[in-house]
């Protein structure tokens, strides 16, 4: 009795440590622009660093990236909480940065979703022109811009989508 107690023992060991076990790698879903395409190699190559196996999945739509991430067929992506905010959510009220973070976090948790802490990157939009062009049209703001394209849109309208 002794005996088969050892072997089974010894059985249940051997296979415990002979099986080849390897962990699913890690599916990470990015869109297809350059931010998310820098941010993707980033972090495949710092979760490769630290053991871990990485399936990038790239050039995938947000919709498309979102409805894989709460049917678990990906892990982790890069998103932004405005996205998640106002697409996902369909909320469009005016929120601060800290605002949106922690609705999102809020309500996608019941999707079972996690939000880890942001960032810190800066994602702000500028209109950028021709030199050339701004000076003509004395135009260094955006409101200043605004008021020429109503300008040529009253005055030329046959015209107005070369501005």
């Amino acid at each position: 009795m002794r005996f088969k107690k050892h072997l089974l023992g010894w059985l249940a060991t051997t296979l415990l440590f002979s099986s080849q076990t390897q962990a699913a790698p890690l599916v990470l879903a990015t869109k297809s622009f350059t931010e998310q395409h820098i941010l993707s190699a980033m972090t495949v190559q710092y979760l490769q660093k630290k053991g871990f196996q990485v399936q990038p999945q790239t050039n995938i739509a947000a919709v498309i990236s979102r409805n894989a991430m709460v049917n678990k067929q990906i892990d982790i992506t890069w998103e932004y909480t405005g996205t998640s905010l106002i697409i996902f959510n369909r909320i469009d009220k005016r929120m601060s940065p800290q605002e949106t973070y922690d609705t999102v976090k809020r309500l996608d948790a019941k999707l079972g979703l996690v939000w880890l802490k942001p960032a810190d990157m800066n994602n702000t939009y500028a209109f950028a022109m021709q030199r050339k062009r701004a000076e003509s049209e004395n135009i260094t703001t955006i409101s200043q811009m605004v008021a020429k394209i109503e300008q040529v849109r009253q005055n030329d309208p046959d015209h107005n989508w070369m501005l």
